[in-house]
């Protein structure tokens, strides 16, 4: 065995093929993945290698478990009536997305666990989307872009930096934790990263993003060397080919998102002289300041006139009129 191993040992033979399933397409954390149907199996492939992660089954589990070498120990939990203590339980029926965020939470916040540190296998890009003018089509552009680059087989991690993005309603989910939990996770556990994105990240359309801010006020706490230190991590540490950021002034390191973008698009209707005037100051503002990456790496994104009408699920961008005009401009500076 080679690499970190996430063992799982249980007797429901259907249950782990589908789990295993599960683990070899997402890939969480580079673990490589390993089933067993016996304890005494487990035991000793575990005797030639410690395991990182040991997933068993509550109706399997017999004393010689406390044998079996491994970093951390989860107990699947069926009915709860064999009284297991020492390690920590895990609901066995639920979603596989959700039992799977719950393990990698827990062994990201146990100190004794392993930490993983490495470059990412991929060379990353990062591009941002920004609206001087406010414009209420930016996250349907950021994201309707992720999408188009996730079809083109890309790996791409959407970032949403707005203050109030509405993700809740918009997608009839819920959220225990956002994009700053991770942040100031990671600023103080970097060796950790993979196992805390792998925890929170969710997908839409082949597109993982992290769960915006709940409170804004959270992303003007994050400081401007905090922030490069955490987009350098994933920039670096990742396998993602392309960031996209939905950039707002809520970051402090907004000037440093910016130049370091290898494509900034400015969504933009160009409607109204209000809307115009403020693309102007932007522009002119970031001559004053002698930005002139900035300013070669902007392209202006002309949204379609009748966007919203085409827009309502999120889950569909890249096939939508937006995402049409999207693929025309991606990659053009």
């Amino acid at each position: 065995m080679k690499g970190k191993t996430f063992a799982i040992c249980d007797s429901d033979g259907g249950y782990l093929r589908m789990l295993q399933a599960y683990l070899q397409k997402k890939k969480p954390a580079d673990f490589e993945i390993l089933i067993f149907d016996t304890v005494s199996g487990a035991l000793e492939a575990s005797r030639e290698a410690a395991f990182e992660i040991l997933l068993v089954g509550e109706g399997i589990y017999d004393t010689d478990v406390t044998k079996i070498s491994a970093s951390k120990v989860f107990v699947l939990q069926e009915d709860g009536l064999k009284g297991i203590t020492g390690h920590s339980m895990i609901v066995k029926y639920q979603s596989m997305e959700r039992l799977i965020a719950q393990v990698l939470e827990a062994f990201a916040l146990d100190d004794s666990c392993g930490s993983v540190r490495r470059h990412g296998k991929n060379p990353t890009a990062l591009i941002s989307f920004y609206s001087p003018d406010r414009h209420r089509g930016q996250s349907a552009a950021a994201l309707g872009a992720a999408q188009v680059l996730a079809e083109e087989g890309n790996q791409v991690l959407y970032l949403n930096l707005m203050p109030f993005a509405g993700f809740e309603e918009l997608l009839e989910t819920s959220y225990d934790a956002d994009v700053t939990d991770f942040m100031y996770f990671v600023l103080n556990h970097s060796d950790k990263l993979l196992y805390k994105l792998d925890s929170l990240k969710r997908c839409i359309h082949g597109v993982d993003y992290l769960p915006p801010a709940l409170d804004y006020t959270d992303l003007l706490r994050i400081g401007r060397d905090d922030w490069e230190t955490v987009i350098n991590l994933l920039l670096y540490s990742s396998d993602y080919t392309h960031i996209v950021v939905d950039l707002s002034e809520t970051c402090q390191g907004f000037y440093d998102l910016l130049e370091n973008s290898d494509q900034i698009c400015l969504p933009t209707d160009g409607s109204s002289m209000y809307a115009q005037a403020m693309r102007s100051q932007f522009r002119s503002l970031m001559q004053a300041k002698e930005y002139n990456k900035i300013l070669e790496h902007m392209v202006e994104l002309e949204l379609p006139s009748n966007w919203e009408e085409q827009c309502e699920r999120l889950e569909s961008l890249a096939a939508s009129c937006i995402g049409a005009r999207i693929k025309g401009v991606l990659g053009r500076k």
